[in-house]
Formats: C-alpha cells, sequence, structure tokens
C-alpha cells in the first residue's frame, strides 16, 4: 500500500511515517507540503492508495484543497487529517467527497486508532462526534444496487462519478440514494457517511481501483425482500 501525507508541518508528517512505518513495514508513505508537490509528484510516483490530506496548505486553503483532489484522484480515498474538528467543518468535508476524517488534536492511541481504521476501510471519525438523527431502531437493510451505491457515496465519489462506475444516469443515482437517506434517517450524503460509519459499514482494503461493500458490510445491508 502507498499513503501520501500532504500536510505543510514536517514534524507532524515525520511523526505520522514513524507511526505508519512501524505498524506496517511493508507500507511506503510518500511525503507532500503542499498540494501542487503532490500533483507534481503523480508524474512520476503514480496514484496512492489513500491519501492523508491537511487542509491548511500554503497553496490551497479549506475545503479547496480537498476538492481539487478529488478532481485529480476521483477514485483514490481521502482521509482529512485537520486541527479544526467543528461539526460543520467534518460535514463540509464529508460532503466535499472526505472518505474520513482524523482530529490532529487527539491524543496518541486515538489518533492511531483512527489511522487503522481509516487503513482497514472503515470510515474514520472524530470518537465525539455524532447527529441527532442517528439514532436507528435497527439496521436498515439494502438492495443489491442500493449497496453499490452506497459503497461508493463511502468511498467519496460524487453522483456523476457514480453513475459513470455502475453505468446508470445521474437521476437514477439520485433515486437510489433518496432511498438510502431515508433508510438512514439523514438528509445528505454527509450525515449517511457518518451514521453508516456507526453501523459499522465499511470498505475492502483500499486501492486506486474502485470498491464496493465488504462482506461484513453486506451482512449488516442484506437484500431487502
Amino acid at each position: 500500500m502507498n499513503i501520501a501525507l500532504v500536510d505543510d508541518h514536517t514534524l507532524l508528517r515525520e511523526g505520522l511515517v514513524a507511526l505508519l512505518s512501524q505498524a506496517h513495514p511493508q507500507m511506503q508513505c510518500l511525503q507532500y507540503a503542499s498540494l501542487g508537490a503532490l500533483l507534481t509528484g503523480l508524474e512520476s510516483q503514480g496514484a496512492p492508495d489513500l491519501v492523508l490530506l491537511d487542509l491548511g496548505l500554503p497553496d490551497a486553503q479549506g475545503l479547496d484543497a480537498l476538492q481539487r483532489l478529488r478532481e485529480a484522484l476521483e477514485w483514490v480515498p481521502v482521509i482529512v487529517v485537520s486541527a479544526d474538528e467543528r461539526p460543520a467543518t467534518v460535514l463540509a468535508c464529508l460532503e466535499s467527497g472526505a472518505a474520513g476524517f482524523i482530529p490532529k488534536t487527539a491524543h496518541f492511541e486515538l489518533l492511531w486508532s483512527q489511522l487503522s481504521a481509516a487503513l482497514e476501510g472503515r470510515i474514520a471519525l472524530p470518537a465525539s462526534f455524532r447527529l441527532q438523527s442517528e439514532e436507528l431502531d435497527e439496521t436498515p437493510h439494502f438492495s443489491d444496487r442500493q449497496q453499490e451505491v452506497l459503497g461508493l457515496l463511502l468511498r467519496g465519489l460524487s453522483n456523476k462519478s457514480i453513475a459513470r462506475r455502475l453505468e446508470m444516469s445521474e437521476s437514477t443515482v439520485k433515486t437510489h440514494l433518496a432511498v438510502i437517506f431515508r433508510k438512514l434517517n439523514v438528509s445528505r450524503r454527509a450525515e449517511a457517511m457518518v451514521v453508516a460509519a456507526r453501523l459499522g459499514f465499511r470498505l475492502p482494503a483500499w486501492s486506486a481501483e474502485p470498491a464496493l461493500l465488504s462482506p461484513a458490510t453486506a451482512r449488516l445491508a442484506t437484500p431487502a425482500g
């Protein structure tokens, strides 16, 4: 697995690399101090399997960095690592295509736990992050097609990308999402990701190619009758 760390704080990057390398010696960690450096590095290094992205970069601030990266690396999951863990920021990142959010302010054990979750394909979110609409009486059931749409949504793909991947129209994707949102008791994709994370939904091992829900998720999301 190749991971790209994009952060202009050298000490933080090196600390994360040390953590990751110690736990996964076979992992290759590429460090970049700016978004431009990463985009340039793609020409020689190729696309990584996963990106850990800071929102405060010298050449791209806030969601601009995330949105530009999602355009350049459509199929690569991007986990935001930021000191700004306000609920509005977390939701905005998920809405803009992040596949997770890890707060820099987390203590060592929690930081490592969330990094591990991201590497295992789980949706990493701040431990205290909750939605009022999260409480469900039971785990919802989804059809096979709904599982596919939800799986790609959790990867951070846009409606257009989901439609292209599944060879359907965007209007059909929106129809599936409307049903998924209703079953999860949410109104938008960011909230759907939060609820899915709490229900234990996850993706298989990260790869540069798009992947769908893992067998563990399929057991949670059995087709509706």
